[in-house]
């Protein structure tokens, strides 16, 4: 108690070290504990399912024209035939990727609810139980429905609900169970659960669409069930492979490392980002070393002050071992109150960072066992680090020079002082143009053209087979409206999926090539402003057989003059009657664009496109659920802008921004504070020797230089350093796009005269007023 009433007295007589030193390190910590409260939720992904460690995932690599994609769906037999012939298999599901409904029940109705389908053994394979209603008979039947705990309580008030009757997309279902929510860690996720046998598989077998997964037994070899597995789907692939001309190869993945490790390109829900994990632990570490070798050089330096008392201490007998004792005392007691000051930050910007990720992050993870002993190991080596410098430092003070409160040792000018600018800049220069060129590289594919016109075009979804089968008659009067200009209408999102088909010249002997395909109605095009290389777009009548083709898809097919020749697609002849430049349908602008075939044979309708002549006021849109209601009464009324469909594709570079900013202005905050409580204490230093410069005609401004050289002197060196490091990693992560910018030294160049000016305001002032200061102060009690 007598040794913490000292430590405190003594904080009270240094207040730098309590007001810069502990402030900064509680704002590392806090940016270290917030990336293990991330890393923690991105390891939890599916280790919830008892069986992570054996169910295994089908995938297939399919690889055209020296391209590869990794898919995680299959064909339909993969569940039909692969199970029985491979005996490790105890039970297998497949499930089948929905969509956003509405759900009716007693006339109230629920919007936007997400479907998937899935097999009978679904529950089995994944070892979820049932809160009511039968696992093993739950996905049984036909148009039978599993909800989950959340919303059978939002519909019914209740989760003892089994055989009660919904209504989804005009499909009478009956709910046969009802599972707890899952996780907001699990690589998939659902509203309701329908039977497969509701869709008709067979509808599906001819392509990939079903994601496939097997229960192996406790006592197989998996690698050996796994291997028999791919092997076998190699086979089932080979006649879908050479009908379009593909090579495929298979695997498997073990459920609990598909979040982590998964080689699928796409999958049900976005994998794990390593570049974004690493930014994150990056940033963080960063933020903790300023944070850290602000604080002890802010400690060594006010350590200078107790020569006295330190060498008191050694005339009493204090050895070095004691002396550590009292500085690892002093470092844990700030650490320990940096971690509460800590734990108070994250707990607020926990909201802000579950929305900058877009992903739940629960700080009370932290307090869990293996939470609280990470953070005490945390701790631990914190303290070990933060005082091992200062006790080596210190103790070394000579008996009789500190007793006069002198050093020779200590006079000495410290590395460590150098050492810390040099790598608090370093850090600082490197964010700050990290920033800048992952600014410049949003901004260069934001202003790639798209090969469209977004604009002012309006969606509509979420259609009743009412609407569907009257959509001419609704389209005539939607045409009406003034505000409308456009309309168009088609089975796939623009900006979304795409179906995938086959085609050859006509007449061609050779094998089928893989394209996607758009199918649409007349409209859609004009809707879209889509550019016309030659030929013409659909008309109202008479296309059904006709297609448009884009660029890639005419030079896929070697087509030199398109318009007027013949494709064969689904085993018939169709017409070319026009080709389209290249537009962004799919990927987002910077991606290559795929070959795409347009075609008007389908009269089904998901996605309604108007494009408006001004902003889609609330009038407006009132006027366009009035017509549409006249078919579905019940229909719930929601559009999106399709600028914003687009805008989300950059999602991943903007939330990489924002990281990036917020940890630059961290870094900022607490190496300005850091450099000018540094200044302070490196004026006092150097008391004597500006009184004697001074005294002997020094100017303020030949004071000031000297005081300021060194700071800019290591400002240089750093930029250098920052410049080195920072090229290597943005070329990386620049590498990873097929259309970027070119780095050049200018990003480095401004930010590095952005940190000279930071620290120039730093040091200046304090610079200022030693260098204008009277002499005679600064001699006075030398």
């Amino acid at each position: 108690m007598k040794n913490l009433h000292f430590i405190f007295r003594m904080f009270k007589r240094n207040p730098f070290l309590i007001m810069v030193g502990l402030p900064g390190l509680a704002f590392g910590l806090a940016a270290v504990l917030l990336l293990m409260v991330y890393l923690r939720h991105e390891i939890s992904y599916d280790q919830h399912f008892a069986t992570k460690d054996r169910v295994l995932r089908l995938y297939n690599k399919v690889t055209e024209q020296n391209q590869t994609q990794v898919y995680g769906i299959c064909t339909r037999k993969a569940y039909t035939e692969i199970p029985s012939k491979v005996p490790e298999v105890e039970a297998a599901t497949q499930i089948l990727r929905g969509w956003n409904v509405n759900v009716k029940s007693n006339k109230n109705i629920f919007p936007s609810l997400n479907l998937l389908y899935a097999d009978p053994a679904f529950f089995r394979v994944f070892g979820l139980h049932l809160l009511s209603g039968d696992t093993s008979t739950a996905l049984d039947s036909k148009n039978s429905v599993v909800l989950t705990r959340s919303v059978a309580q939002k519909i019914f008030g209740k989760t003892d609900c089994v055989g009660q009757v919904v209504t989804v997309s005009d499909q009478r279902f009956i709910v046969t169970g009802v599972v707890e929510d899952l996780p907001h860690a699990t690589h998939f996720s659902f509203d309701i659960l329908a039977s497969m046998e509701t869709i008709d598989p067979g509808n599906y077998s001819g392509g990939l669409e079903y994601f496939t997964y097997f229960l192996i037994g406790g006592n197989a070899n998996i690698e050996k069930a796994g291997s028999r597995i791919a092997s076998l789907n190699d086979e089932l692939l080979k006649p879908w492979g050479e009908n379009f001309n593909l090579q495929t190869e298979s695997g498997t993945e073990l459920l609990g490392n598909l979040h982590l490790r998964s080689k699928v390109d796409f999958d049900l829900s976005d994998k794990a980002d390593f570049t974004q994990i690493i930014s994150i632990a990056g940033i963080a570490i960063f933020i903790l070393i300023i944070a850290l070798v602000n604080y002890i050089n802010l400690y060594v330096l006010h350590g200078e002050k107790r020569i006295a008392e330190i060498a008191s201490r050694k005339s009493l007998g204090a050895d070095r071992r004691a002396l550590a004792r009292l500085f690892y005392t002093e470092t844990g007691l700030i650490g320990a109150m940096a971690f509460l000051i800590a734990l108070i930050l994250i707990r607020v910007a926990q909201p802000y960072f579950e929305e900058l990720m877009q992903s739940p992050v629960r700080v009370s993870d932290l307090y869990t066992a293996s939470g609280l002993l990470l953070i005490l190991v945390f701790l631990a080596f914190l303290i070990l680090v933060s005082g091992a410098y200062p006790s080596f430092y210190l103790s070394r003070v000579n008996l009789v020079n500190g007793l006069k409160g002198k050093s020779d040792q200590l006079k000495r000018k410290s590395n460590f002082s150098t050492v810390t600018v040099l790598v608090q800049f370093a850090i600082t220069i490197f964010l700050l143009s990290s920033l800048s060129i992952v600014y410049a590289q949003l901004r260069h594919l934001k202003n790639l053209p798209l090969g469209f016109s977004p604009e002012h075009v309006v969606g509509l979804d979420g259609f009743n087979s009412e609407i569907k089968k009257n959509f001419k008659s609704i389209e005539g009067e939607l045409a009406r409206f003034p505000f409308i200009e456009n309309i168009g209408v088609s089975r796939h999102d623009m900006g979304g999926g795409s179906s995938g088909q086959g085609i050859k010249k006509y007449g061609d002997p050779g094998e089928y090539l893989s394209i996607n395909q758009y199918r649409v109605q007349p409209g859609f095009a004009e809707t879209m402003k889509l550019q016309l290389v030659d030929g013409r777009f659909f008309r109202k009548t008479g296309d059904g057989m006709n297609v448009i083709l884009n660029e890639a898809a005419a030079k896929l097919l070697g087509l030199s003059d398109p318009v007027g020749s013949q494709v064969q697609m689904h085993g018939r002849p169709m017409e070319v009657i026009g080709v389209v430049k290249d537009f962004y349908y799919e990927d987002r602008p910077g991606e290559l664009v795929a070959p795409l075939v347009l075609t008007d044979y389908s009269d089904e309708v998901s996605v309604l496109y108007l494009r408006l002549k001004s902003e889609f006021t609330p009038e407006q849109q009132q006027q366009v659920t009035a017509v549409l209601k006249q078919y579905d009464p019940d229909f719930i009324f929601s559009y999106f802008l399709l600028t914003n469909t687009y805008s989300s594709k950059f999602d991943k570079e903007q939330r990489m921004m924002k990281l990036i900013s917020a940890g630059s202005f961290l870094a900022i905050l607490i190496s300005f504070i850091g450099l000018m409580a540094l200044s302070v204490m490196n004026v006092n230093r150097r008391t004597k020797e500006i009184g004697i410069r001074k005294v002997s005609g020094s100017s303020v401004a030949e004071v000031m230089v000297i005081l300021l050289r060194q700071t800019v002197v290591l400002i240089f060196i750093s930029c250098f350093i920052a410049a080195i490091a920072g090229f290597w990693v943005m070329q990386h992560w620049l590498s990873h796009y097929m259309d970027r910018i070119s780095l050049h030294a200018g990003y480095f160049l401004i930010s590095g005269l952005a940190a000279l000016l930071i620290a120039l305001m730093s040091v200046s002032w304090q610079s200022w007023k030693a260098a204008t200061r009277n002499p005679v102060e600064a001699l006075r009690y030398e």
